[in-house]
């Protein structure tokens, strides 16, 4: 577990149940993870709604990265590679809510925009 999680949470989106991390730090988020099993994730809760960017620097894995405002999908990036050189950043407008999951998770389990997710 990285040092700036603080928490875990069960979130449903659509049909799906995931346990996410809370982060407060999303420039180290999933970075330096080798592995990321298919019904786990990250979670960025922020206190401000507002542009929202994100990168795969350090990562390993491929991610798909959820932009969220209050609970429902904005904008999504599937299957996100690692970026080594950290040339690609992945942004949103207006979020207040990330949620980083494992690459192909959201085509998999019919994640679109416009969905809700809860807490449980």
């Amino acid at each position: 577990m990285n040092k700036d999680c603080i928490d875990f949470h069960l979130v449903k989106i659509g049909e799906a149940t995931f346990l996410l991390e809370e982060c407060r730090n999303h420039a180290e988020g999933l970075s330096n993870r080798k592995h990321l099993h298919e019904k786990e994730g990250m979670l960025f809760i922020f206190d401000e709604p507002g542009h929202k960017s994100f990168h795969m620097k350090d990562c390993y894995v491929p991610l798909d990265i959820i932009f969220l405002q209050n609970g429902k999908i904005k904008k999504i990036y599937h299957n996100c590679p690692p970026d080594k050189d950290y040339e690609q950043k992945y942004e949103c407008e207006s979020s207040d809510t990330v949620i980083e999951l494992l690459g192909g998770t959201c085509k998999k389990n019919n994640i679109n925009e416009g969905l809700i997710y809860r807490h449980f």
